[in-house]
């Protein structure tokens, strides 16, 4: 099992990394337990818990959001504080909830997620994404808001697709 942000989707990276930096920066001990995790390690890790062994829940094997890189695992010290980190990651755009209070995920995991990232969109769609994620949006530079007519679309979509790929 994987503790390493790189093994997290490319769009997830930066937002992982600045939640635990932001997490450190306010004396929380932020220790990201696990990030992308194999069909074989959750299994492993969903009977142990249908067994009784884990103290948060563990999704069945093929429809948790580690197996495709869209979730991290993170404890904090103190634990009570988790609260506060969900709240924060929540505001930014994430999902986060209280009953299984370690997991941060990146917004947008649906299981069929794999299958349709596989597909070849244009440059423009792959902006268009892009800019409709909401986690995104917090960090956008301003000339990436302004959405040219056709003739300059597929220019200003290749300078969001850059721009974002060196976040």
């Amino acid at each position: 099992m994987s503790a390493d942000l790189g093994t997290l989707i490319p769009e997830f990276q930066p937002f992982a990394r600045e939640l635990v930096q932001a997490v450190g920066a306010a004396g929380l001990l932020p220790r990201v337990t696990s990030t992308l995790r194999s069909r074989a390690q959750q299994t492993r890790l969903y009977r142990d818990y249908l067994r009784g062994g884990r103290g948060y829940p563990v999704a069945p094997p093929g429809t948790s959001a580690h197996e495709y890189g869209y979730a991290l695992d993170m404890v904090v010290s103190p634990m009570e504080a988790l609260w506060d980190v969900g709240q924060f990651w929540k505001k930014l755009g994430g999902v986060w909830g209280p009953g299984d209070a370690i997991h941060f995920e990146y917004p947008g995991f649906r299981q069929d997620l794999p299958s349709l990232r596989a597909q070849e969109g244009s440059v423009v769609d792959e902006a268009m994404g892009i800019l409709n994620n909401p986690m995104v949006s917090l960090f956008l530079p301003a000339w990436a808001t302004v959405v040219p007519d056709s003739a300059e679309m597929d220019a200003w979509a290749e300078r969001v697709v850059n721009w974002f790929s060196n976040l």
